[in-house]
């Protein structure tokens, strides 16, 4: 039996989006970090190095989800095209068997 997971082109959308948000909470994050004085009796020190960490770290993250994103699209696009290419198959070879 074959136990894989179909992937759909509105859940891959949804992980994008998803991922973006994350993107804008830690580039949000980060810039409270390194502009603002929020947290300056929390963490007085180091607050420039955290701020510059997730804002480096939530442009990797939408680098890596948009990748992913590209990858699946172009992994659906060719499975649908093959899927469409046996229907058009099926149906030429009814056609042939009716004749």
């Amino acid at each position: 039996m074959d136990f894989r997971i179909a992937v759909k082109h509105i859940w891959n959308k949804l992980r994008l989006y998803l991922s973006f948000l994350l993107f804008v909470f830690y580039l949000v994050i980060g810039i409270l970090f390194l502009f603002t004085d929020t947290w300056i009796n929390f963490l007085p020190e180091g607050r420039d190095i955290i701020g510059s960490v997730l804002i480096s770290y939530s442009v990797l993250r939408l680098f890596i989800a948009y990748s992913r994103y590209k990858k699946k699209h172009s992994h659906i696009k060719t499975l649908s095209q093959k899927k469409k290419k046996q229907l058009t198959e099926k149906s030429q070879n009814v056609k042939t068997e009716a004749n």
